[in-house]
């Protein structure tokens, strides 16, 4: 009888392995500090959008955020966007921005303080203008249905 209960729960193990349940998922964010996607339509053509990973992957976060204004394109019955911006955060360790032992007017309470907690995120925001066909010759423009189809069937 332990062997069929051991089997079975060796199988809910593989179950929830094979269904990703582990690692970034795609969705809409809750707060500005989440993991997910948020935007703003800042015009009626032209929009923001931000994609944040915990402690994530920089390459996945860019891809999601492409995948979300290729979203926001067909929902707005538009064939194609241009990034017209494009941010993404960096570690500071690779620049060594910060100095965390320095004394700030000789007084070690009194320095600068820094919230690392977000070290870690990948963070892209881009904002994009959208139109439909025929779409002007740019390296920043995208097709919204083709970003689809890479984004949805990449290794992510």
């Amino acid at each position: 009888m332990k062997q069929y209960a051991f089997a079975g729960l060796a199988a809910l193990a593989m179950a929830g392995c094979a269904t990703g349940g582990y690692g970034p998922v795609y969705q809409a964010s809750t707060s500005q500090y989440d993991d997910g996607y948020a935007d703003a339509r800042i015009d009626d053509n032209r929009y923001r959008v931000q994609y944040r990973i915990e402690n994530g992957d920089l390459q996945l976060a860019q891809d999601w955020a492409l995948r979300r204004a290729a979203e926001l394109t067909l929902d707005q019955r538009y064939d194609w966007f241009q990034i017209i911006s494009r941010n993404s955060t960096f570690r500071d360790d690779d620049f060594r921005r910060y100095e965390p032992y320095r004394a700030y007017n000789d007084n070690y309470n009194d320095r600068p303080r820094y919230d690392s907690r977000y070290d870690d995120d990948a963070l892209v925001v881009i904002e994009v203008v959208m139109g439909n066909n025929p779409p002007p010759r740019s390296a920043s423009v995208y097709e919204a249905r083709r970003v689809l189809e890479y984004t949805r069937g990449s290794r992510y």
